[in-house]
């Protein structure tokens, strides 16, 4: 077994991860892929050398890294699709699939260590995965209850807890073979199925847009309203989100000498005393923002309409010229703001203000329901034709085999 060239490219992430963990260099995914990549090929070169089935490893490599060059370019052109989140998790599929294949020779450690370690989690998550899931949503709806509001939609995570206990207990207590209850069990269970990797896609397509950060070359800055505490002052959250665009314009005047002009946007509602954009204005005032480096668009009402309002205003200033625009708002909601984006034909980018970590799951689950609402279509047509099967199995289960 050759274990020096694993040896040296262990040594690397190691050193690369703790240069993360110091802070003396920005943690970046294409760093985790370029090395991936690098450990595969070596791999890939070594069992070529000792065993008779080089052309399949071959082939094998040749597919795993034209699923990330697919995966990079469709990234490249345009971010602000799920088609990013599906080629990403295909990617790493085909990769895991990969390396799992690679151990069998026994030629190099590194394989052999990353299957075991990728069996473990395996393991792991089908046989408590849904248990701990479950233990988190209550231990998080507990938190959110203690520091927010008990509304519905921060009730979200608590819900979904206790769907999952009663799920269990259906299992366990009314599941038998060929009675309704194990029927309707089955369609409860493909739902889910369905519906987890569309969360997945969701997720990876989240955090892709929210790991790629816009160049410091940008035109304008639109912040995106939200409501306001007493009618006429910023929350804490749209705060986050100012100040996440006021930091990114002075590191990109400091870095460029370029001042981003900052449009805030957000209309009046009917228990505001101003426009949302008038108290952002005077927040961003009072943390040093000159007027004149200021915009307000004060009419829109939706996420929707505070793009293509903005989109108008820069279309106005720019008068034909290309301008870069990138959108501001929380982490968990830029993916979405891009998917609107895109509809108004507004090619921006997307930088997002930390969010508190207990707020994060029910923002991310109300995230998640909108964008399923948004390519409602598609997902009505899949759940049709998915019911129509299960009843197809159903019958014939029945009236033939059973």
């Amino acid at each position: 077994m050759v274990i020096i060239p694993d040896i040296l490219l262990t040594l690397a992430l190691i050193i690369y991860l703790v240069l993360v963990r110091i802070k003396k260099v920005r943690f970046r995914l294409t760093a985790l892929v370029l090395w991936l990549g690098a450990v595969l090929l070596v791999d890939t070169v070594i069992t070529y050398s000792k065993i008779d089935l080089g052309a399949f490893f071959t082939f094998m490599l040749v597919l795993v890294l034209g699923s990330w060059l697919i995966s990079y370019l469709i990234i490249h052109k345009d971010k602000r699709r799920l088609l990013t989140g599906y080629v990403f998790n295909l990617s790493i599929v085909i990769t895991i699939g990969y390396i799992v294949i690679l151990c069998f020779p026994f030629s190099t450690p590194l394989p052999i260590i990353l299957t075991f370690v990728i069996g473990i989690m395996a393991f792991v998550l089908m046989s408590f995965g849904g248990y701990a899931l479950i233990i988190y949503l209550l231990w998080n709806a507990r938190t959110v209850w203690k520091k927010e509001s008990r509304s519905l939609g921060n009730m979200l995570t608590l819900l979904l807890g206790i769907a999952g206990l009663l799920l269990i207990l259906f299992q366990h207590f009314l599941l038998k073979d060929g009675s309704i209850f194990a029927y309707i069990y089955m369609v409860i269970a493909i739902f889910l199925i369905y519906y987890f990797f569309s969360f997945m896609t969701i997720l990876t397509s989240s955090l892709l847009f929210n790991h790629l950060k816009p160049k410091f070359d940008q035109d304008y800055l639109i912040v995106l309203g939200a409501g306001l505490i007493n009618g006429e002052t910023v929350t804490p959250l749209l705060a986050g989100r100012i100040d996440a665009a006021l930091t990114f314009a002075k590191e990109q005047l400091a870095r460029t000498g370029k001042q981003p002009l900052l449009i805030m946007s957000g209309g009046q509602g009917q228990d505001e005393k101003l426009p949302e954009a008038v108290a952002m204005e005077n927040y961003a005032l009072s943390q040093g923002m000159l007027k004149s480096e200021i915009i307000t668009e004060e009419n829109s009402k939706t996420t929707l309409q505070n793009l293509q309002f903005s989109k108008a205003l820069m279309d106005e200033r720019s008068q034909g010229k290309p301008y870069h625009s990138t959108f501001v708002s929380n982490d968990y909601h830029i993916f979405r703001a891009g998917l609107f984006a895109k509809k108004v034909g507004l090619k921006s980018e997307g930088l997002g203000s930390r969010t508190a970590r207990y707020f994060l799951p029910n923002a991310f689950i109300r995230e998640f329901v909108a964008i399923i609402l948004m390519h409602k279509k598609r997902h009505i047509a899949f759940t049709v034709l998915l019911l129509i099967l299960i009843a197809a199995v159903i019958v014939i289960n029945v009236k033939f085999v059973g």
